[in-house]
């Protein structure tokens, strides 16, 4: 395993930086404190009438605006992606925002033990079979044992297969 030493990895966070702070030199200082600025009213605007929940709720349709927007002025795909991150990661900085883990965005996670579920159908993503009498989450060991290795790869996966993974493409 490579260990880098403090003064490898100051360096790296410095060039990090150097990367970020020249992408925004493309967008220009003003115009990104503006957009970060305007985004953070948006977000809080739509909070406090109700229409979203918690501020990374329009995360993929205001990327998206922002991208298409940048490459229409000519940037690349992947530059303007980039930046749309960055705006938005400035954006959640500024109001405070935390992105919780992923295993805490799951349903398994937000049921609470004991909490009773009342199902009739087995749990597993593509059975769907009903429940026979006594079974409380899975039709039967093949399925249970099978959602529970789904669950343990998803949540040992790094970020990129963790999403190949829920959106079928593994």
């Amino acid at each position: 395993m490579l260990v880098m030493t403090p003064e490898a990895k100051a360096m790296l966070r410095k060039e990090r930086r150097r990367e970020r702070d020249a992408m925004r030199g493309k967008l220009g200082e003003g115009r990104h404190r503006a957009l970060v600025d305007r985004l953070a009213q948006v977000i809080r605007t739509e909070r406090e009438a109700g229409r979203i929940a918690v501020p990374f709720n329009l995360e993929g349709p205001l990327r998206h605006a922002i991208r298409a927007k940048l490459c229409r002025e000519g940037w690349r795909w992947s530059d303007a992606d980039a930046m749309a991150r960055d705006l938005l990661d400035a954006t959640f900085n500024r109001l405070g925002a935390h992105r919780p883990p992923w295993n805490e965005g799951q349903p398994e996670w937000l049921i609470e033990a004991g909490t009773l579920i009342q199902r009739d159908r087995c749990a597993r993503r593509g059975c769907g079979k009903p429940l026979p009498e006594g079974h409380r989450k899975f039709c039967g060991k093949l399925c249970r044992d099978a959602h529970h290795t789904s669950l343990e790869r998803l949540m040992s996966a790094d970020e990129d297969a963790a999403l190949d993974m829920a959106v079928g493409r593994e």
